[in-house]
């Protein structure tokens, strides 16, 4: 960095001491000439006609004052003598090819001294010249060729004709200047004062020198400096600078003298010009890139033009054309910096526009001088002399000012990106998840301390001196050629969870995401890794109770089904037969009646192990329900699932259970549906149905043994048979499963609402029930309480409240304006519904589809139902009170453990059962349990609603006692919800 800003500080200073060393030289010109001969300064003598005296201070413009004359090349002084045709000067004719141009004029010097004059005449571009000078008898006193010219300090640059002579005093001498080229007539001709002449020649050279050294010393700087530090721009900037130098000295003719080849000046000039463009361009390109491809390709093609011109134009046309194309060129630059200023820093555009700038001055100077044909030592005058100084060197300092500022963005970029590196170090190092870095075939490179912590290591270093491999994560290498095979085809590899193996020898599960990536040209394996055995152990945990009973660890009802149904499925006829047994405890509600919930539930408990202790592992063994089991058993003959069937119901005949001082010696009845395969076309029964056959034939197993239809009261097993006598009660059953079966395939379900009211206020919207009406294939319209039943024993219930909740909800989604005047609406929901995880998934969607407010659902459940199954109810309510739903405790007092188990249900709403509404106005003791009802549920912060309120005096009584709602005949008789009428309010109740 140091050593960057010392070439830059160098390259300045060698730019600043150009500019003084110019400008000193500049003084001592001025010094030198003093007021004598002051520069750009020419004194034109006044004369008549064309007679020029030769009393004049230093210089004198000859254009005014001559004449000329065109005539055939091969015509002598001699011939040009006797010509007459003479014109003034300053009318501008083309020479023809083949011509000359004659110059002519008088010089008087009446003075009694001699004077030494120099008559200059032309310019670098003039091919052939020559003057004679006659006394007044026409005598041909001195002559003089361009030729003939020998370098000298005076005329070291051919920068046009020069002849010094003698002007004898008193006398009256003539001048004919003969030139031979292919221009315009009008040439520069002056008349100087020899030592004035010589004086100003020196100078000249010096100033010349100057220029020449200074761009020589830019040159050979940026050209060292390119050497050093490869930079296009400098070199470029070498070679502008060069050119520039052979230009200008192939303009003042003193390139061509040295390489004695004067008549090839112009295209000289031309070549260097070109090159000085072409290397501007260059850098111009290297200073605002990116730059358009189209201006650059532009001024390359206009750069032939020049050199097309050396071919095509004479001299004096050479010299317009590239005066005329430079200017362009220099507009085309100052307006490049001003559109593509944006790309660059600021000080940089400035700097370079301001060189560009000086050096169109210079270049507006010397068009002024050419066109008015005067000022032949253009470059002693010092305003172009420091103008071209700052030019050059501005462009110079422009780029090492651009470069420096690359140079200052790549630091700050630099030192970004170092920051971000340390950044990610302190991530790499810091994570809380393992990271690591390998190449593609697994060799490890790097790895942070989080998975040093997870093997069980200290550092890096111990961790990596024993395990160079990948496969050092894994407890199986296997897993780690895997993860590398699937790398190399997939490229990424995400949450891939497998066993890795501590120091200590344990085992854990990780997961460990990975993928390759290359940086610059080699391909490296970026992975990550993180402990996820706790979440594995939760989501064995997990499956297990997604699958098992939480209080038997039995299997549960939905995966019992999944190996039931697997097993239809896969049966073979070659294949054992296989049979379901389904059991259930005869009396079950009189212990729990007894003893309390907490007895029921250990006795089932103990009862399972009694029965598993018989079943063993062999075969599939699940609780379905509260006290209903089920058993899938494989068998070769019927003796073998006779004898199957005997163990259990003799080990539950033998088992007592005992509580407190209360003894129980309960019993079983088992329903036995045997797997038939297909026959005549007969469809394959599913795992529901062959269910339903085994709890067919469980209750005829228990109506017989209630009956003594076959001895023994107790213990009874019974076969499904579709051809078997059937009771009454199982035919009612049947009857009402096909019908609920039907409708769910036809849709033969009917909605109604009731409403139900505040007593404590008026309130100006709705409250209302709904119920669900089934449609037999009889026609009739059935209230629940027909089908429900056996639609909850063959596991259909979940099915009708899915159908309830998507007609409803989709009802009410069509009808938004109902939705504002909607206060609660009540849905009443079965024992499996608050059991099925797959219930839970459709009633969120179903709130989402249909963009119902969860504010205004209360869901209802049974107190049987609620306490049969409380923990899936509380966990259903909790879930789905986040959301804004509310609760009601339907038929609430018909337990005799209400209140016990009152106060672990998250409810809002206690719905009196409507037995001890009925009578209220008659029976001290319905009129007590409401009220013990409504104190316990006022404590709870719970509200209460009155069921089967079915006269205005009812509503009164229960009004009285402080219920919050009521609900029946006398509020409102239920109505299909197509035909909705929101509630008129009542007069209010006094």
């Amino acid at each position: 960095m140091k050593t960057q800003h010392y070439q830059s500080f160098l390259g300045l200073l060698f730019s600043i001491a150009f500019l003084i060393n110019a400008l000193v030289y500049t003084s001592l010109a001025s010094a030198q000439t003093g007021s004598e001969l002051p520069l750009n300064n020419t004194s034109l003598a006044q004369s008549d006609g064309h007679i020029v005296s030769a009393d004049f201070d230093a210089s004198i413009n000859l254009t005014n004052n001559a004449e000329f004359l065109i005539t055939d090349q091969s015509l002598l002084l001699s011939d040009v003598l006797q010509e007459q045709q003479w014109r003034s000067h300053t009318e501008i004719v083309n020479i023809e090819e083949e011509s000359a141009l004659w110059i002519r004029f008088q010089i008087d010097n009446f003075a009694d001294s001699n004077r030494l004059l120099t008559l200059v005449a032309g310019n670098t571009f003039v091919d052939r010249a020559e003057a004679y000078l006659l006394d007044e008898q026409l005598r041909i006193v001195q002559s003089s060729r361009l030729q003939s010219e020998s370098p000298t300090s005076a005329n070291l640059s051919r920068s046009g004709f020069k002849m010094t002579f003698t002007a004898r005093s008193n006398s009256l001498m003539t001048i004919y200047l003969r030139i031979q080229d292919d221009g315009l007539s009008v040439i520069p001709v002056e008349l100087w004062q020899a030592d004035a002449y010589n004086t100003q020649a020196g100078i000249r050279l010096i100033l010349l020198g100057a220029m020449s050294g200074g761009l020589s010393l830019l040159a050979t700087y940026f050209l060292f400096t390119y050497v050093l530090r490869n930079a296009p721009s400098r070199f470029w900037f070498c070679v502008f600078a060069t050119a520039a130098m052979t230009t200008m000295l192939s303009t003042e003719g003193i390139l061509p003298m040295l390489f004695m080849v004067p008549s090839f000046a112009a295209e000289l000039t031309a070549i260097s010009l070109t090159v000085t463009l072409f290397a501007a361009i260059k850098i111009t390109r290297i200073i605002f890139q990116p730059i358009s491809r189209l201006w650059l390709r532009a001024h390359y093609v206009l750069l032939v033009f020049p050199l097309i011109g050396i071919f095509v134009f004479n001299d004096l046309y050479q010299l317009i054309s590239l005066i005329v194309f430079s200017f362009l060129f220099l507009l085309s630059k100052l307006v490049a910096t001003f559109i593509y200023r944006k790309g660059i820093d600021l000080r940089s555009t400035l700097i370079y526009f301001s060189g560009w700038f000086a050096l169109g001055i210079v270049g507006l100077i010397e068009l002024s001088m050419l066109v008015n044909n005067t000022g032949h030592l253009s470059f002693s005058a010092p305003y172009p002399f420091i103008f071209s100084c700052i030019g050059v060197m501005l462009i110079g300092v422009a780029i090492i000012s651009r470069e420096q500022s690359i140079q200052s963005a790549n630091s700050g970029e630099q030192v970004k990106k170092i920051q971000e590196l340390q950044q990610y170090n302190d991530l790499f190092q810091h994570a809380a998840e393992g990271l690591y870095t390998a190449h593609p075939s697994g060799e490890l490179i790097h790895i942070n301390p989080a998975i040093c912590a997870l093997f069980g290591y200290e550092d890096s270093h111990a961790f990596l001196a024993g395990h160079k491999h990948l496969s050092s994560f894994f407890a199986q290498t296997k897993d780690a050629d895997l993860l590398l095979g699937e790398l190399s085809i997939q490229q990424t590899v995400l949450g891939k969870e497998v066993k890795g193996k501590r120091i200590d020898g344990s085992e854990f599960w990780f997961s460990i995401s990975a993928q390759l990536k290359k940086i610059g040209d080699t391909t490296l394996q970026f992975g990550s890794l993180f402990d996820v055995t706790e979440r594995r152990l939760h989501q064995v945990n997990l499956q297990y109770l997604n699958s098992h009973d939480q209080l038997t660890g039995l299997y549960n009802r939905r995966h019992f089904l999944s190996i039931l149904e697997e097993r239809i499925q896969s049966h073979d006829e070659k294949a054992s037969e296989f049979a379901l047994l389904f059991l259930d405890v005869d009396q079950f509600k009189l212990i729990n009646d007894t003893c309390g919930h907490t007895a029921g539930d250990v006795f089932i408990k103990e009862l399972s192990h009694v029965l598993f202790d018989v079943v063993h592992e062999q075969y599939a063994f699940a609780r379905l329900s509260a006290d209903q089991f089920g058993i899938i058993a494989e068998f070769s003959d019927k003796q073998e699932l006779s004898a199957l069937t005997d163990a259990l119901l003799d080990s539950a005949q033998t088992f007592e259970f005992k509580w407190d001082k209360h003894r129980f010696i309960q019993s079983i009845s088992i329903g036995i549906s045997i797997y038939e395969p297909m026959t005549n076309n007969t469809l394959l029964p599913n795992g529901e149905e062959m269910l339903a056959f085994a709890d067919t034939a469980c209750i005829i197993a228990k109506e017989d043994a209630k009956s003594g239809t076959h001895g023994n009261r107790k213990n009874k097993a019974h076969i499904y048979s579709a051809d078997m006598h059937l009771h009454s009660s199982y035919q009612k059953h049947l009857y009402w499963v096909n019908e609920v079966k039907h409708a769910l395939t036809h849709g033969n379900f009917s909605l109604f609402y009731q409403h139900y009211r505040p007593l404590a206020h008026n309130d100006e919207f709705d409250y209302y029930e709904i119920l669900l009406r089934l449609k037999t294939q009889d026609g009739d319209l059935v209230a629940p309480e027909f089908f429900m039943p056996s639609a909850e024993k063959s596991g259909l219930s979940n099915k009708i409240d899915k159908w309830v909740i998507e007609s409803y909800f989709k009802w009410l989604n069509q009808n938004k304006a109902h939705q504002a005047s909607l206060a609660k609406v009540n849905i009443n929901l079965s024992g499996i519904s608050l059991s099925d995880e797959d219930f839970k998934f459709f009633l969120l969607n179903a709130f989402d589809k249909y963009q119902i407010p969860h504010g205004k659902v209360c869901f209802e459940v049974t107190e049987t139902m609620a306490i049969i199954r409380l923990n899936d109810a509380i966990s259903f309510m909790k879930e789905f009170k986040k959301l804004g739903c509310s609760f009601a405790l339907d038929d609430f007092g018909t337990g005799f453990s209400s209140y016990s188990y009152l106060k672990n249900l998250p409810v809002d709403y206690l719905k009196i059962d409507g037995n001890f509404i009925r009578d209220i106005l008659n029976d001290k003791i319905d009129l007590a349990m409401v009220t013990s009802i409504r104190d316990v549920a006022d404590a709870m912060k719970i509200q209460t609603v009155a069921e089967f309120v079915e006269s205005q005096e009812i509503m009164v009584q229960v009004g009285k006692l402080g219920v919050d709602f009521a609900q029946g005949f006398a509020i409102a008789k239920p109505a299909p919800i197509l035909q909705y009428a929101s509630y008129t309010l009542q007069p209010d109740l006094k």
